[in-house]
């Protein structure tokens, strides 16, 4: 657990756990899709659990993200990131993300929610398809990891198949304190002469 103390406008919170790449040599594998799911349940979209219970239920974030990523060469990390709301405490902040993670490891996700999750993360890849720089890009990320070029075609068919009792094991088995880092950005005055630099980029 690390806290910096920084020039910025508000505060901010973020969580990894550890969590596995796909391996080339394994891309039967399901957890890494099942991952790629939860992250989706929880900050897929404005109905997503994040966004109807942190951000617009009980308003303790002003905004708040999950992120995985399944191609990398490395393991890598499951981030869940959030802006508290004006009047909430990053303690507060913290237990209500770590609750709806909880909630995922002690009740599988409903038939309904899940299908509808899957299919946007189909729409969104299909979507992203019509461009042929997109493609592009895709098939030269895959070839640089090593994956087959044919993992595009097969990404949907994969997300489809990722069940509940999936999403639930990951979560379980990998979204646990003893993997998990915290992190926290503690706003400090911003001095109008130096205002701090905007970060870009991926946690790793």
């Amino acid at each position: 657990r690390i806290t910096v103390h920084a020039p910025a406008e508000v505060p901010y919170l973020i969580m990894g756990w550890k969590a596995p790449h796909l391996d080339p040599k394994r891309i039967d594998d399901w957890e890494p899709y099942a991952l790629e799911v939860l992250a989706s349940i929880l900050a897929g979209g404005e109905n997503s659990r994040l966004q109807k219970h942190l951000v617009r239920g009980r308003e303790l974030a002003s905004s708040a993200d999950a992120d995985y990523s399944a191609f990398s060469l490395h393991d890598g990390l499951f981030v869940i990131d959030a802006v508290p709301a004006d009047g909430t405490d990053m303690s507060t902040l913290e237990q209500a993300l770590l609750e709806q993670v909880a909630r995922l490891k002690r009740e599988p996700v409903a038939g309904e929610e899940l299908e509808r999750i899957k299919a946007g993360v189909v729409a969104s890849e299909i979507y992203q398809r019509d461009s042929v720089q997109h493609q592009a890009i895709v098939l030269g990320m895959l070839a640089a990891l090593g994956y087959p070029p044919q993992l595009m075609d097969d990404y949907a068919d994969r997300i489809r198949a990722v069940t509940a009792e999936q999403v639930q094991a990951v979560a379980r088995k990998y979204l646990v304190d003893r993997h998990r880092t915290v992190a926290t950005l503690a706003p400090e005055p911003i001095d109008p002469a130096h205002p701090p630099s905007h970060f870009s980029g991926e946690l790793r």
